[in-house]
């Protein structure tokens, strides 16, 4: 029987979550000064914020993932993770009073995650095959 080692793909994902976490938490603070300074109508906030976590998702897989393969997993597991996780922290932010869970990122997220990680596993393999 043939042993799997996982740790690679783990390693992975959590890079890549913990890269596209930092990158939304920067982008939400650089879009919240942009909103106290500017006259931005309310309708906008919503869209930019879907923006920064497809942004987020893309850039921490391109980042995060160096295994070659398992692309369309490690991509949606991190989408899946990662939009846990940010869920968690921004309802800390704002003392768990509002709360509310998005059925649209839950929808979304794993899918914008899944095609990030076949795009990052691809552009790395190019690369390697390419040295």
């Amino acid at each position: 029987m043939k042993k799997i080692d996982m740790k690679p793909d783990v390693l992975d994902v959590l890079k890549a979550v913990l890269v596209a976490t930092l990158i939304s938490l920067a982008l939400v603070l650089i879009f919240a000064i942009i909103l106290k300074f500017s006259s931005l109508p309310s309708f906008v906030i919503v869209p930019v914020n879907i923006a920064i976590k497809l942004v987020s998702i893309f850039v921490g897989c391109l980042i995060g993932f160096k295994a070659k393969q398992n692309g369309i997993l490690k991509g949606a597991v991190t989408g899946l993770v990662y939009m846990l996780l940010t869920f968690f922290i921004f309802a800390a932010m704002n003392a768990f009073k509002d709360v509310k869970f998005s059925w649209i990122d839950l929808i979304t997220l794993p899918i914008a995650g899944a095609l990030s990680g076949i795009v990052a596993v691809n552009i790395r393999d190019k690369k390697q095959r390419a040295n």
